[in-house]
């Protein structure tokens, strides 16, 4: 068994994501770029520790984020039903 720290998840701007919270993140396409907005559902670690965000974008799919780098909040709900 290996002693993996799982890192806290963080936007690009240091601040600490949270359940509840509502993102941005850069989509890309061929030559057009646009973002998508998530809303965070759960949080996981993959095997190295780092941070994965799961939710639902603003359609209702299902999203799973794993480069955190260029994530940033846009705003937070105070409450999130739990859901396991």
């Amino acid at each position: 068994m290996s002693d993996v720290e799982n890192k806290v998840a963080k936007d690009m701007f240091d601040r600490e994501i949270r359940l509840g919270d509502i993102c941005i993140y850069p989509v890309r396409r061929g030559s057009q770029m646009w973002c998508n907005r998530v809303t965070i559902l759960k949080i996981t670690h993959d095997i190295a520790g780092n941070p994965k965000l799961h939710g639902q974008k603003q359609d209702g799919y299902p999203v799973k984020v794993t480069s955190l780098d260029r994530v940033a909040i846009i705003g937070r709900d105070n409450v999130i039903p739990y859901m396991e």
